[in-house]
C-alpha cells in the first residue's frame, strides 16, 4: 500500500510515494525518502562557463584601479577595463564551442567571414549579469550570451547546416505515444553541441539538423542537456512516474513531455564525441512512433549526461591564473 500526500514547497508541488526529486535546494523530506537532483549540465571553460540546460554562455573580466585617480574615477575606469576582459574571456569561450561532433565555433570563424562577424556582434552586445566591487577597489564584471533563442549564438549557424522548417501538426492532447526522447547517457564521455546526432547501430541518422524543425531548433536548441548523478533512474525524474510536477508557476511543458521515450545510449561517436549512438531496438521504437516523429522535430530531445569537466575538445586549456586589466578610459 502506498500512502500519498501532497505538500507545496517553494512554489513546487510535490507528490510523494517513495521518491522525492527535487531541482536546485534542499527541503525537508520524510525519513527513507530518495531525493534525486536534477542538475543543470554546465561546462567550465577558462574563465566562464557553458550552461547547455538554460542556454548560456558566461565569463567574467577582472579589472584593476589606476594608481593616482579619485575614488568613482577609478572604480569606473576598472569597471570598463573589467568588462573588457570579460568580452575578450566570452569570446575565447564562445570559439570553443561545439557546434556539432567535428567542428567548433572557432573553425566557422576562420573560414567565413560572415559568421566570424555575426559571432563577433553577439559577443559585443553580451549582457552585463553582475557587477562585484573587490575590497582592494578592483571590479569584476560578468557577461553572458545566449546559446539559442532570438539574437543568439545558434543562429548563424542554421544555414551552414542545412535546416529548414517542417510540416508540425498541432500538438496532440491524446494519451497515445510518445511525446519526447530522454537519452540516459552517462558513462560514455559525451559532449553537448548545438547540433549533435542521434544514430542507430549502422550509423543511420535518425535525429540531426536534417530532421528538426529550423524554428523550433533555434528558438530551444536541438537537444537539452542535463546532469544527474549515476545512481539515479530517468524514472524517477523523467515521465508521469517522477513524483514532482514542475513548478507551479511556470505553464510551460516539460521540454520531454509527460510521457517520453527514455532509452539508454550505447557509444559516443565523432571526434569531439557529441553523437549519441543507440541500439537497434530503441531505433525501431523511435522509427514506428508516428508521434514521436513529430516530437522530433520540435526538438523534444533531453540528453542525460555526467557533470561535465572543464576544457574544451580539440582546444589547449587556457592557463590558469585571472587575467587583470588596469583600467583606462580606451572605449571598447
Amino acid at each position: 500500500m502506498r500512502i500519498r500526500w501532497r505538500m507545496r514547497w517553494k512554489g513546487w508541488l510535490v507528490m510523494a510515494g517513495v521518491t522525492l526529486v527535487c531541482v536546485g535546494g534542499s527541503p525537508a523530506v520524510p525519513t527513507g525518502a530518495e531525493v534525486v537532483a536534477l542538475k543543470d549540465a554546465v561546462e567550465p571553460a577558462g574563465s566562464g562557463q557553458i550552461n547547455w540546460t538554460s542556454g548560456w554562455v558566461q565569463a567574467t573580466g577582472l579589472g584593476a584601479p589606476p594608481p593616482n585617480v579619485g575614488a568613482g574615477q577609478a572604480r569606473a575606469m576598472a569597471q570598463r577595463a573589467a568588462f573588457s576582459v570579460a568580452l575578450r574571456n566570452l569570446l575565447e569561450i564562445v570559439k570553443g564551442v561545439r557546434v556539432d561532433s567535428e567542428t567548433l565555433v572557432e573553425n566557422y570563424i576562420v573560414k567565413n567571414d560572415v559568421i566570424k562577424s555575426q559571432v563577433n556582434g553577439f559577443v559585443r552586445g553580451a549582457q552585463v549579469e553582475k557587477t562585484d566591487v573587490q575590497p582592494d577597489g578592483s571590479v569584476e564584471v560578468t557577461v553572458k550570451v545566449p546559446l539559442w533563442g532570438a539574437d543568439s549564438l545558434i543562429s548563424p549557424f542554421m544555414n551552414e547546416k542545412g535546416f529548414h522548417s517542417q510540416d508540425l501538426p498541432p500538438e496532440s492532447s491524446t494519451d497515445n505515444g510518445y511525446t519526447g526522447l530522454v537519452i540516459d547517457a552517462r558513462g560514455l564521455g559525451v559532449k553537448p553541441a548545438f547540433f549533435p546526432g542521434i544514430l542507430d547501430e549502422k550509423g543511420a541518422v535518425l535525429y540531426g539538423p536534417e530532421t528538426v524543425d529550423r524554428a523550433s531548433a533555434e528558438k530551444n536548441g536541438m537537444v537539452q542537456y542535463h546532469a544527474l548523478p549515476k545512481g539515479a533512474t530517468l524514472s524517477s525524474v523523467f515521465g508521469e512516474q517522477a513524483y514532482v510536477i514542475r513548478p507551479v508557476q511556470v505553464t510551460m511543458a516539460p521540454r520531454e513531455g509527460r510521457r517520453p521515450l527514455k532509452i539508454k545510449a550505447t557509444d559516443k561517436a565523432g571526434a569531439l564525441k557529441a553523437n549519441i549512438m543507440i541500439s537497434s531496438e530503441d531505433a525501431k521504437k523511435i522509427r514506428e512512433d508516428a508521434q514521436m516523429g513529430v516530437a522530433l522535430k520540435r526538438s523534444k530531445v533531453v540528453v542525460v549526461t555526467d557533470p561535465l569537466i572543464g576544457g574544451m575538445e580539440g582546444r589547449a586549456p587556457m592557463p590558469d591564473g585571472v587575467l587583470v586589466a588596469v583600467g583606462t578610459d580606451a572605449q571598447h
